[in-house]
């Protein structure tokens, strides 16, 4: 009898087994089954989260919200950084200008833009035939060519610039024939600091001949012609 009863338990342990066996394989192969569609889950199927891991998300959006404002506030302080050294360099070191007419042709034509150099000239003494820019009676700005320094004697006569009484012969417009000499027909001494100013174009230029523009001082000018920056096919060096 004790015999009987323990195949009788063991068939049901055996039984017990295969039934877990089997409900094992049900469960992987709806794990299968989900992994096939692309591991959708079911309501049912996704596992709760807790409140410390439902607050997580909320977190790590105000982290970008304050990411993207401390980036915005980075981009806004660039930009006013930019402008503010831009008004700088504009005020102090260099300055774009614009030609207006056609009194330095055919060195420079309207329309021309330009960059002038406002302070790096300064480290030397300017030079015969520098073209600068200067302020005409704080009305407006003139640009021209420097032909006379301080402490000569310019003098215009037949056409020619002479200084302290010799002919100018490097002068590189010299082959324009000046049919009006001005102030300097009988010749304009130069003080400290002064300087006389020709047109490129002799014959239509507003200049030191005239007595209302005249000498131009040191203290009035505003800098040195440095580079054409417009035209693109004209970009250079002027000189």
């Amino acid at each position: 009898m004790d015999d009987n009863k323990f195949e009788k338990d063991k068939d049901i342990i055996d039984d017990s087994l295969e039934f877990c066996a089997d409900i094992k394989r049900y469960y992987e192969a709806e794990e299968l089954d989900r992994l096939d569609f692309g591991g959708y889950l079911t309501r049912k199927d996704k596992p709760k989260k807790d409140k410390k891991e439902q607050a997580e998300p909320i977190v790590i959006i105000k982290q970008d919200e304050e990411t993207g404002f401390k980036l915005y506030r980075k981009i806004v302080v660039i930009i006013l950084f930019a402008l503010l050294f831009t008004r700088i360099v504009n005020a102090f070191i260099v300055q774009e200008t614009i030609v207006n007419g056609s009194s330095m042709s055919p060195t420079l034509e309207s329309a021309d833009k330009l960059l002038i150099d406002k302070i790096f000239y300064k480290v030397g003494d300017l030079k015969r035939y520098d073209i600068i820019v200067f302020d005409y009676h704080h009305s407006s700005v003139y640009i021209k060519r420097i032909i006379g320094l301080p402490g000569e004697k310019v003098t215009i006569s037949e056409g020619k610039v002479y200084i302290d009484g010799k002919l100018l012969k490097d002068d590189p417009l010299s082959a324009d024939i000046m049919s009006y000499s001005g102030m300097a027909k009988d010749g304009i001494s130069l003080g400290e600091n002064e300087y006389f100013v020709l047109g490129d174009n002799r014959n239509n230029s507003y200049d030191s001949r005239y007595e209302q523009v005249g000498i131009v001082n040191k203290s009035s000018i505003i800098g040195k012609v440095w580079i054409r920056i417009s035209p693109i096919l004209k970009f250079g060096a002027v000189n």
